[in-house]
């Protein structure tokens, strides 16, 4: 099992896919409906932008697009989210990446407990499609156990 934080914009457009990540056992977690850098935007448009994509997704758990997200971001958000950030970022999104440098920079850094972080944008995908299966398998071969994360 796996949470999968989601873009607003991307549940309006593939509610199917949605709905079948949750009939499949899945979590799903908030990410902004439009992807923005909390760095870069101001507060209220934000805040809306969550709000917005919680209209879709429904859930407690919130991951800031790029990690980027201002003290005072974290201080409203958190009244109704719990921000989830990663321990381990598999770099698939880096075209300059290769799949093995992404598999190796995975299984290398994960612990028991690790919060992995893989994308499904078509920019990571080429990295994703490889890397991904073989992860799995790899980590499950060395005990590990995957399981979403709780809203509370």
């Amino acid at each position: 099992k796996a949470t999968f934080f989601c873009l607003g914009c991307n549940v309006a457009k593939n509610p199917e896919l949605f709905n079948h990540i949750i009939e499949n056992g899945h979590a799903v977690g908030n990410h902004s409906y439009h992807h923005l850098s909390g760095w870069d935007t101001d507060d209220e448009v934000y805040f809306s932008n969550v709000k917005k994509c919680n209209e879709e997704v429904n859930s407690k758990l919130f991951r800031p697009p790029y990690g980027r997200i201002k003290k005072s971001q974290i201080a409203e958000t958190s009244k109704e989210y719990k921000i989830i950030m990663w321990s381990v970022l598999s770099g698939d999104f880096d075209p300059k990446i290769t799949p093995e440098k992404c598999f190796n920079n995975v299984i290398k850094n994960t612990k028991i407990g690790s919060i992995i972080v893989f994308h499904d944008s078509l920019k990571a995908f080429p990295n994703l499609e490889n890397t991904l299966p073989k992860t799995i398998e790899y980590l499950l071969a060395k005990g590990f156990v995957f399981d979403t994360i709780p809203e509370n």
